[in-house]
């Protein structure tokens, strides 16, 4: 039987992180499948996205004006340009999506499948990343027309969204927690495929042992810290581990960027440092050298904490989405109940990171391997084509 042309589509290439990575490990499966978008920021995901730049083909968003600054406001416009976005001839395109990747259209005859990471978070009454601090000057004056105008976007924007999802041949959810979502705002069935984790650089550097010099470099001492790993966005709630350890006093380290970064610096105390963006390489050895990592967000899924399993460390997180199916409370972390910093201080002070076993933890992570989404996804693909042929 001849094997389908696949055609994988993803929302924006302007930040890094678990969904462009899952992108990747799509990429490795289907390595000549050609990758539709809407903005490729080339200068900002240089040295990071592991993906052939030739292969990335963009819409009309990358050519409006100033869109590598102004790409949230324009967020209107990517639906119409999914919508009017030509993918050739694929008999499978295979959209990852938070938003507007799964408005592009399929041939006749052709398969759509989405691997839903969430629904829209601003669309349907989840907390986003801008919807609790408007830093920039430019954002604070264009607030009050936002609350003026936007309201009526998002009410056709949402009745689009849901006309679209109906399309859709298959959903994959990323986690349970998304797959109740899906069930909720589309009425649409799907399968929990968890996302591409990237566990084999904890596995080499754990053969080879973390250096002193490692850690030296980074100036930081092996074991002494806690590690906040996340974007710094509003609804990520890093903010409130801040306030949590400012009145703690114990050592934090922050890794990551985003719209809260200048705000967290400013208000951070001497034993909280914010890292900023690290590679991969410095990140590992930061998960590797920390005494456990703090998760205060309430994520769709949350690759975050299976990387702290698989360097061998426990996670302290907010008793909420993702984090519940990939922690084992007791054995790999601890859950605290409120995305408040009165109940970071208390599950800190609580915590014992001698109780928790390396092996334990990494064993968890394994769950979550890369090579396991491979081998669920090309699986689910595979059935999914032989079915429509069969049709």
């Amino acid at each position: 039987m001849k094997k389908p042309k696949v055609a994988i589509v993803h929302d924006y290439f302007n930040q890094y992180g678990g969904g462009e990575r899952v992108v990747e490990a799509m990429h490795e499966v289907w390595p000549s499948a050609p990758i539709y978008t809407s903005i490729f920021d080339k200068n900002l995901m240089r040295g990071w996205l592991k993906l052939p730049e030739e292969k990335i083909n963009t819409n009309f968003v990358q050519k409006l004006p100033f869109v590598g600054s102004l790409h949230k406001h324009y967020f209107f416009f990517y639906p119409l340009a999914f919508r009017l976005q030509n993918i050739g001839d694929a008999d499978v395109v295979i959209s990852s999506s938070s938003y507007a990747a799964k408005f592009v259209r399929v041939k006749h005859g052709g398969i759509h499948i989405c691997y839903m990471h969430t629904p829209p978070r601003f669309l349907w009454g989840y907390d986003t990343e801008l919807s609790r601090y408007y830093h920039k000057p430019f954002d604070r004056l264009l607030f009050p027309i936002y609350e003026l105008l936007v309201p009526p976007i998002k009410y056709w924007l949402r009745r689009f969204d849901y006309s679209v999802a109906q399309e859709i041949d298959y959903f994959i959810a990323n986690s349970k927690e998304v797959q109740k979502r899906i069930k909720k705002h589309y009425g649409r069935e799907s399968v929990v495929v968890y996302p591409s984790v990237d566990i084999e650089r904890f596995k080499i550097k754990n053969k080879q042992s973390l250096r002193s010099n490692d850690l030296e470099k980074l100036k930081i001492k092996k074991g002494d810290y806690y590690l906040v790993v996340s974007r710094l966005g509003g609804y990520k709630k890093v903010d409130t581990v801040v306030e949590a350890f400012n009145k703690l006093g114990s050592s934090l380290k922050i890794v990551g960027d985003g719209p809260q970064f200048n705000y967290l610096k400013r208000v951070a105390k001497k034993n909280v440092e914010l890292l900023g963006r690290r590679s991969d390489e410095e990140v590992t050895d930061l998960f590797l050298g920390c005494k456990a990592l703090i998760f205060p967000t309430h994520e769709d899924f949350g690759i975050v904490p299976v990387e702290a399993m698989a360097a061998g460390k426990p996670v302290v997180a907010f008793r909420g989405g993702g984090a519940l199916e990939t922690i084992l409370e007791g054995v790999t972390g601890e859950f605290f109940d409120e995305q408040k910093a009165d109940a970071i201080i208390k599950a800190v002070k609580k915590f014992d990171p001698k109780k928790y076993k390396s092996e334990a933890c990494i064993s968890q992570a394994q769950k979550f391997s890369k090579n396991e989404f491979k081998r669920n996804i090309s699986k689910f693909v595979e059935e999914a084509w032989q079915k429509r042929k069969i049709i």
